[in-house]
């Protein structure tokens, strides 16, 4: 039985491993130019007849999988005879189509616009935050396809793909390790979305690996912490933004959720309150710091407690007001791009952040006696392994205020 009509041919994509199934993939010439199509179907190479090009007998769905790979190919060969009939040119994208019209195969040119689907109907179940992440993907996506014009598309993901998207936002964006690891965690989460709704059935990208890094954990001491709250501040900008991160520092709430917090979440010296991120609700007691903030803010007015700014300006004005209150104390900063360490020590203003209020409350909590199960209660963490990294700096701070007192 002749089977390469038309030169039609059907190769299996390179493995090293010869019992891991290898994708099937439609090849043919058009013009001087390689058509390649995966045809949704692998194999293990060892059951796979190079010279005729199907699946060998001794395969246990060898006469489902060949018939099928037989009506694809007399599928393309009936329209490239179709087209030469007419004569009319028959372009790759055309026959592309056509091949996912007939086997109801979603265009993978519209990755793009699953990639908005998916955006969509996340829309009522991820947080505010999580959605601007998704949204930043989905446009560094078009930004390489334009950029480095390369087709996007989701039979064309492998990991050469993917190694070639990870040198490309360390090279044009500059991100850490870290910020590619999370962009991946996106992109893999719209992948696996994609392959349950059955937009494709390449599995690739689950074998792409990214290196994390655990950061430093930068927090303000309690000296730190009082000096801040005790500084005398003339500018009301500046004055607002040391009370929302202070309102961080002594409750262990989110900047999100500080920012979205009304007066009706705070009754009888508690704050409870549905947090943003991760839909856990928490009750936390107000001390007789988050109490003062609370009540020069207080209003008989259902609306937001705090008046809401940007987390770039919080992040800006929080240099300022660090610098202002000498927060001086020399911190490490340690950033991997690609294989490259980056190693620099500055003033600890310079690392204040919106999140490093979080992190102040949990390092000194825990340094000043409350008990992990209370502070994972009020900060709606939900695993210990979070707090790992906390215990080694408590234990880090307990030596040296031991060698402080007694030398």
């Amino acid at each position: 039985m002749a089977y390469c009509k038309n030169s039609i041919k059907f190769n299996l994509k390179n493995t090293s491993d010869k019992k891991e199934k290898s994708q099937i993939i439609l090849v043919h010439p058009i013009d001087g130019e390689r058509f390649r199509y995966y045809t949704g179907k692998r194999i293990e190479p060892i059951y796979w007849s190079i010279e005729k090009q199907r699946a060998k007998p001794s395969y246990s769905n060898a006469l489902t999988l060949n018939d099928y790979l037989n009506t694809l190919s007399n599928f393309v060969e009936d329209k490239i005879n179709n087209h030469r009939i007419i004569g009319k040119k028959l372009f790759p994208e055309d026959l592309k189509n056509l091949l996912n019209e007939r086997f109801n195969k979603e265009s993978t040119h519209n990755l793009f616009s699953k990639f908005d689907e998916y955006i969509e109907v996340s829309n009522t179940k991820r947080a505010v935050n999580t959605l601007k992440k998704y949204k930043t993907t989905l446009k560094q996506l078009k930004e390489y396809s334009e950029v480095r014009h390369v087709r996007v598309e989701y039979d064309l993901i492998n990991l050469s793909f993917l190694d070639k998207l990870r040198d490309y936002l360390i090279d044009e964006y500059k991100l850490t390790n870290n910020s590619v690891a999370k962009y991946f965690k996106t992109l893999k989460s719209f992948l696996n979305w994609s392959v349950e709704r059955g937009y494709t059935t390449n599995l690739e990208f689950q074998k792409f690996k990214t290196k994390q890094f655990d950061g430093e954990i930068y927090f303000l001491t309690w000296e730190e912490l009082i000096k801040i709250v005790g500084l005398e501040i003339s500018n009301p900008k500046l004055d607002r933004v040391r009370d929302l991160f202070c309102f961080g520092c002594f409750t262990g709430l989110r900047f999100s959720d500080i920012q979205n917090l009304k007066q009706e979440n705070i009754n009888r010296d508690t704050i409870q309150i549905q947090t943003l991120k991760t839909k856990g609700k928490t009750t936390i007691p107000l001390n007789q710091y988050s109490r003062m903030i609370y009540e020069k803010y207080q209003s008989d007015e259902t609306f937001m407690l705090f008046n809401t700014i940007s987390n770039q300006k919080m992040n800006q004005y929080l240099k300022e007001l660090g610098k202002l209150a000498e927060i001086n104390e020399p911190v490490q900063v340690i950033r991997f791009l690609g294989s490259t360490r980056i190693d620099k020590i500055v003033p600890k203003y310079e690392v204040l952040t919106s999140h490093v209020a979080r992190k102040t409350f949990i390092t000194n909590a825990m340094i000043r006696g409350m008990s992990t199960e209370v502070i994972m209660d009020i900060t709606t963490h939900t695993s210990y392994r979070s707090f790992q990294r906390y215990f080694k700096i408590v234990d880090e701070h307990k030596k040296e205020q031991m060698d402080k007192v007694f030398g």
